[in-house]
């Protein structure tokens, strides 16, 4: 009996120079990687979902981006934590998911939940103020790839 490859996708069967590969979206990595220090609790289950998302974005992103580049994605994303930390602590979650909800701008179809619920914490849950929206603009500003 012989076996065929009649099952194996032309994809796979391409040459590896030829195959589609992930294009690398940096500023969706680095919302990814944002939006992981959101915390779900009881009280705030949102954020739960926010974390989820973004750890499944994080996961189909990183396939297109080398290692030096997530190193760095993350390393800024580590700053831009750091930068959040110094407002007060009622503006943070709400500064925060702007940042988020801004760099997801063009984002690929995978970023698609993570969008959404982004959006709808930014609409429902973190409504922010003006301060806090020039305040997110200014750390988008600050971190454009």
């Amino acid at each position: 009996m012989q076996t065929t490859t009649r099952y194996l996708t032309p994809a796979l069967m391409a040459p590896p120079s030829m195959r589609a590969t992930i294009d690398g979206h940096p500023r969706a990595y680095l919302a990814a990687t944002l939006s992981t220090c959101f915390r779900g609790s009881a009280a705030d289950p949102l954020a739960g979902q926010l974390r989820e998302h973004a750890l499944a974005a994080q996961e189909h992103l990183a396939g297109g981006l080398t290692l030096d580049e997530r190193a760095h994605l993350v390393a800024v994303a580590r700053a831009t934590q750091r930068r959040a930390a110094l407002l007060p602590l009622a503006d943070r979650p709400a500064v925060l998911a702007e940042v988020v909800r801004r760099l997801l701008d063009d984002a690929p179809s995978s970023c698609v939940a993570l969008d959404v619920c982004v959006r709808e914490a930014v609409t429902k849950r973190y409504t922010p103020t003006p301060a806090q929206i020039a305040t997110a603009a200014a750390i988008v500003e600050a971190v454009t790839l």
